[in-house]
């Protein structure tokens, strides 16, 4: 499936033939020249040795880390079987040398829901940014995967995955935060400690029909997680906070597809799925107890037919359904006393929509146009003082992608859309999200509308090793309601102003490569470029503001035969912060990093490496900051192998640095993992 992680990171390369990166790929056969698809697929294509045979290796390693002090550990167990008919992966991991093992659970294919469940409690924690994540990440976790695959007599598959994670993740960290005001600056500092518990379980089956005239795929999902938080924090507010965030959720989508003749198409998709998210927030301060109590479900059905035909060159599809939303707020803000704040909400937000989307496709010669007018009819149903209404929008975009030549394809998208509103931003509660924190929503249906220009353009020569994608982007938004921010003593009041808003964004991309045949290697260069411009009701008075960000990273690698193996990269990334007639405020990172390999023989493996970062903390005054790794392996034989790690060599202990909030400034200094020292040995079977 999309669960890529699992498989790039378990899979011995001994075992791979070769690898296959599919662009435009299109899954579905039924789909197969009747629909333009942008998707991109990885295949893994297994040697012959590797096929009909149950394939296992493992690791185990132990250690010591000086911080936080104690024994380190890693271990993980990879199974395969893969056959003509049955496919196997069940994988077990667990370590705390700070190996991030969720992320390997992300399934990149995975259909998303037009609508979905979003928490209230947001408590503030400890990242680092630009900083590779296992320098900080304090953990204990495991994790077990298990994929199968049987193929049935009649051409059917049927899939399974259940995937548990658990991890146990510790931080601490001292920030000053600074709020920009006209009245005058306010300062809040905090020296947090926390504890961050959770546990996972997902379970995914399903059942697919792939055929050149016929395709049926159900998918049963369910999830379960439990995430429990405690941060102690001292500084201007002394305070502990524990919040709790379980989630429940099942899900089911049935999808058919069916050809006739050779230009027909009918598809049936209908999904449902229902999430439950209870949420617990309690403050300890001075001797007090306050919180803030959410629970929170709701159901989810989407029932659409489409009918496509090709005609000439022509694709035309019109898909039509109808959906239901059904959605229950229960909120409870106790142990504060205040007339301003409205501490206890029940709410029921509904909606049923009827909607239809046509879309054109025309190709000729080189040039591809998409055309989609979607079209929304919704009627809402809510409880206390909203009324309830009905709402059309009518969201059209048009795209042209013009093959140029077979290597450089240049695409023009544009876009208008009146949206309907986010009922997760209204309720009439105050809700508390952190210790300090108020979130007030809004007490009236609105809409949002904006129109956005893309520019993209790709060239590849693959003989040459010219690699070339660039793309840039603008947008302009406007909505029914402004955001306001007033900051009372140690708290912050976040709410709405019935007042339209507008504001902008632009962001630009370029990637380009070229490979060096001289030294069997390659240069590149990447550039990210964003712009936000919005205004906020600040302390009572309007004020504009804009955020502006670049990044730009060359690098290049090479190597000698397969003795030598070296990479370098520069990082160089700004942060630019205006606020209406204020200074301009700014903030530069730099990153130098790059590590080379040595294998002076088959039998030896020596790795080392590092980064230099010199990052901005205010005008004229920079925090620098080198760290070091070393990797030594002996390669016993194919299925044998030792190595011996040294990280942090300096043993560095802490990240400071500065990023830019709406209003404000985040002075940040993070604790690192220090130097640590593993040995492990790989087996296979």
């Amino acid at each position: 499936g999309g669960k890529y992680g699992i498989a790039t990171n378990g899979i011995s390369h001994d075992d791979i033939g070769a690898v296959e990166v599919m662009e435009n790929h299109q899954p579905m056969q039924v789909l197969r020249g009747l629909s333009f698809s942008d998707q991109a697929a990885i295949n893994l294509k297994m040697k012959n040795r590797s096929k009909a045979t149950f394939l296992v290796h493992g690791t185990l390693a132990g250690g010591w880390s000086q911080q936080p002090k104690g024994a380190l550990w890693h271990g993980d167990i990879f199974t395969m079987m893969v056959t003509g008919r049955y496919q196997m992966i069940t994988t077990f991991k667990g370590n705390n040398t700070g190996i991030n093992l969720s992320d390997q659970l992300i399934d990149f294919t995975s259909d998303r829901t037009d609508e979905g469940l979003e928490g209230y409690i947001s408590l503030p924690t400890l990242v680092t940014p630009n900083l590779q994540r296992n320098r900080s990440y304090l953990n204990r976790s495991w994790m077990v995967s298990s994929s199968h695959l049987l193929k049935t007599s009649k051409g059917g598959e049927l899939k399974a995955q259940i995937d548990y994670n658990n991890d146990r993740v510790t931080a601490r960290g001292a920030s000053s935060t600074t709020y920009f005001l006209e009245s005058g600056d306010k300062m809040i500092l905090e020296d947090r400690n926390s504890l961050a518990h959770r546990n996972a379980i997902t379970g995914k089956f399903s059942f697919e029909i792939n055929e050149k005239k016929y395709f049926l795929n159900n998918t049963l999902t369910a999830d379960v997680s439990w995430n429990d938080l405690k941060i102690n924090t001292s500084g201007t507010v002394h305070n502990t906070q524990d919040a709790r965030s379980p989630e429940y959720s099942v899900s089911n989508l049935l999808k058919v597809i069916k050809r006739f003749g050779n230009n027909k198409l009918v598809t049936f998709t209908s999904r449902n799925e229902w999430i439950s998210l209870p949420e617990k927030l309690t403050v300890y301060r001075e001797g007090e107890k306050y919180g803030e109590n959410i629970k929170q479900h709701s159901f989810y059905t989407d029932e659409r037919a489409s009918f496509g035909f090709v005609f000439n060159r022509v694709l035309l599809s019109l898909e039509a359904g109808v959906a239901g939303y059904f959605r229950n707020l229960d909120s409870d803000l106790w142990g504060i006393t205040n007339e301003n704040l409205v501490d206890k909400e029940e709410l029921t937000t509904d909606y049923l929509r009827i909607f239809a989307a046509p879309k054109f496709e025309w190709s000729y010669r080189k040039l591809e146009l998409t055309l989609n007018l979607p079209v929304n009819l919704y009627s809402y149903f809510f409880s206390g003082g909203l009324r309830n209404r009905t709402e059309f929008f009518l969201s059209p975009s048009l795209a042209a992608r013009f093959r140029i030549t077979p290597r450089m394809s240049l695409t023009l998208r544009g876009s208008a859309r009146r949206s309907p509103a986010s009922l997760h931003n209204i309720h009439d509660s105050s809700i508390l999200t952190d210790y300090r924190s108020f979130s007030s929503g809004v007490d009236d249906y609105y809409s949002s509308s904006g129109q956005s220009l893309s520019l993209s353009y790709h060239y590849r020569n693959a003989q040459s090793g010219v690699f070339l994608m660039t793309m840039g982007r603008y947008g302009w938004n406007r909505s029914k309601f402004g955001t306001v921010q007033n900051i009372v003593g140690d708290y912050i009041f976040h709410s709405y102003r019935p007042q339209p808003s507008d504001s902008r964004n632009a962001m630009a991309f370029l990637n380009v490569s070229k490979t060096l045949d001289f030294m069997r290697g390659a240069v590149g260069l990447k550039g990210n470029y964003t712009r936000m411009e919005n205004n906020i009701l600040s302390q009572g008075v309007r004020t504009d503001y804009q955020s502006e960000s670049y990044s730009l990273s060359p690098s290049v690698n090479g190597n000698i035969s397969s003795i030598l193996n070296w990479t370098l990269r520069f990082t160089w990334d700004r942060s630019v912060l205006k606020i209406s007639d204020m200074d301009s405020r700014r903030s530069d990172n730099f990153i130098y990093s790059g590590n080379v390999t040595l294998t002076p023989c088959p039998l030896i493996t020596w790795t080392a490496g590092g980064e230099f970062y010199r990052n901005q903390i205010e005008t004229g005054r920079y925090k620098e900051m080198l760290m070091l790794d070393t990797k030594l392996t002996f390669n016993i034989s194919k299925r044998i192998e030792i190595s011996a790690s040294v990280t942090n060599l300096l043993n560095r202990k802490n990240y400071t640095y500065t990023t830019y909030g709406t209003l404000s400034q985040y002075e940040r200094s993070n604790q690192l993992r220090g130097r640590e020292f593993l040995i492990s040995i790989y087996l296979k079977k």
